[in-house]
């Protein structure tokens, strides 16, 4: 490339966001490397990177234009959204993202709202004919029934909509279920079979706008704190296939995250994030730079990745920064 591409990335003051810019380092295409966060304390901001902005929440009537301000000052050409908001956000402003010469690295609107709805996500695996837990919504008391009768104690508990970790539970009897469900809005929530494996797995599946190239990483994870804490590469064929074949069923473009288990040895997704995930950066040091490929695909570049070996092990920790 003869120009360094300039890419902003959103949100960093979360993992997710500090993890794709650890990802952006690894990138043999060398972008320069803009974050912005909602809060001048978000320690995504002062991780070394030279340009930084705080900017209004995206549901202030201010941020369409503090945002088109930056991206033209600075010739941003690439964005990274992190959290749904701004997602929904990008998705409603494309045109004008497009008349400011940039592009967004996120799936369609589509395969957003279903990847973003856990019950509709599990029912259009198994539409499509692979695994995927026992799930149902916790609004038709009939079908809650139903849904105890096949599936028993402990059962899993989680809003319907949205990739956080919070109000997710799990559920170990009819009294707990009841209080719960009672002290949400009706259709809050979807009951899902709880998978007994307690080998847990993250997959980051690539595929191609065209379809002609895709690949998968998986690790091997033990979780604590509603992340990736520590864990393995796992190299298993059969769960990447199985990865990249529930990416496909929800029309996936670029980057999504895939969370399985395995019952009776088989794959059973539980979930599936249409975005890049905090374990981004990760993949990215054994050699699978999700960020990497989509830069590569705006560019017109080869998708090549040249991983390491699928081996090796990661751990995580806190460290803090200290400001003047």
């Amino acid at each position: 490339m003869s120009e360094q591409m300039k890419v902003l990335v959103m949100a960093v003051g979360a993992p997710l966001g500090q993890s794709i810019v650890k990802a952006l380092r690894l990138s043999s295409l060398k972008p320069k490397i803009h974050v912005a966060d909602i809060s001048p304390l978000a320690a995504g901001l002062h991780l070394g990177e030279k340009h930084h902005v705080v900017l209004p929440l995206v549901r202030d009537p201010s941020y369409g234009q503090a945002l088109a301000d930056y991206i033209t000052n600075h010739g941003i050409r690439v964005i990274f959204p992190t959290i749904a908001a701004e997602h929904d956000y990008f998705a409603s402003h494309e045109q004008e993202m497009a008349a400011l010469g940039v592009q967004i690295a996120t799936c369609s609107a589509n395969t957003f709202a279903v990847c973003n709805d856990k019950y509709e996500s599990m029912m259009a695996l198994r539409r499509g004919g692979l695994a995927a837990p026992d799930t149902v919504v916790c609004q038709d008391a009939d079908e809650v029934e139903a849904f105890l009768a096949r599936s028993s104690f402990p059962i899993v508990l989680k809003p319907r909509s949205g990739a956080s970790s919070n109000h997710v539970f799990i559920v170990r009897d009819r009294k707990k279920l009841d209080a719960l469900t009672g002290a949400f809005e009706q259709g809050y929530f979807v009951a899902q079979e709880f998978l007994q494996d307690p080998k847990d797995y993250t997959v980051g599946v690539y595929i191609s706008r065209d379809g002609k190239f895709r690949d998968a990483f998986a690790l091997e994870r033990n979780l604590k704190f509603g992340l990736s804490y520590s864990g393995y590469v796992c190299d298993d064929e059969a769960i990447r296939q199985y990865a990249m074949d529930a990416a496909a069923l929800v029309g996936a473009t670029f980057s999504v995250n895939v969370q399985l288990k395995l019952k009776d040895g088989v794959a059973f997704a539980y979930e599936i994030n249409p975005r890049l995930s905090s374990t981004t950066g990760i993949r990215a040091h054994f050699g699978f730079n999700e960020p990497d490929l989509i830069l590569r695909e705006f560019a017109g570049l080869p998708l090549e990745h040249p991983q390491k070996a699928r081996k090796g092990e990661f751990a995580r920790y806190w460290e803090e920064i200290y400001l003047p």
